[in-house]
């Protein structure tokens, strides 16, 4: 009968292949300048650009930290096609340890109320052990509440999610040997990038 921790130890294996040569990440949130392509005009509403993992283990540092190291780069990837495309964005990574929820969104709305962001792009890559997935994940969801006239002590919220692009891996280590966080950010971020832009009339 296999070990509890064996298939857990196979996929921290697998993913030292797959982050071979990813930046580091800061343990802390990290918050990247809003640096923009020459064609965003100052001031125009900035897409909020926020990653995560999700696969936290305490007794684990060493994957949590290419788990950070692999969101971090997938998500800095995704941006080099939006902002290419014109848009404004704004970089918000948290690591993998940020595991109280009330406490992420309630940064996230002020950030984006901070910034100005009328969308919020979530990138998330990560395993599914249960299915046997590594699943790379881009999610839009619309800023409501931020623009137009506002009652006194209103807050922005999050609305639905308006796009979604999802790609899975099988969790094993051949596939791990192709997959490259950066190189896929921005095959993403490409197609998003087109979701994203209105074209101009």
């Amino acid at each position: 009968m296999p070990r509890p921790h064996f298939r857990q130890a196979f996929q921290i294996a697998a993913l030292t292949v797959l982050l071979t040569g990813a930046p580091a990440m800061a343990q802390a949130p990290a918050v990247a300048g809003a640096g923009s392509a020459s064609s965003a005009a100052p001031g125009a509403p900035c897409v909020l650009l926020f990653g995560q993992g999700r696969n936290f283990d305490p007794e684990q540092s060493a994957a949590n930290r290419r788990w950070d190291e692999a969101n971090g780069a997938f998500n800095l990837a995704v941006r080099e096609p939006l902002a290419a495309a014109g848009l404004r964005v704004i970089n918000l990574v948290l690591p993998v340890s940020a595991t109280d929820l009330p406490r992420n969104l309630q940064g996230l709305l002020a950030e984006v109320q901070r910034c100005g962001c009328t969308r919020v792009l979530e990138t998330a890559l990560f395993a599914d052990v249960a299915q046997g997935l590594l699943i790379a994940r881009l999610r839009v969801y619309p800023v409501l509440g931020l623009l137009g006239p506002q009652a006194a002590g209103s807050q922005p919220r999050i609305g639905a999610v308006a796009y979604t692009q999802q790609k899975e891996f099988t969790l094993d280590a051949r596939v791990m040997d192709r997959v490259n966080p950066s190189r896929l950010g921005r095959v993403m971020g490409e197609e998003a990038a087109a979701a994203l832009v209105v074209p101009r009339e």
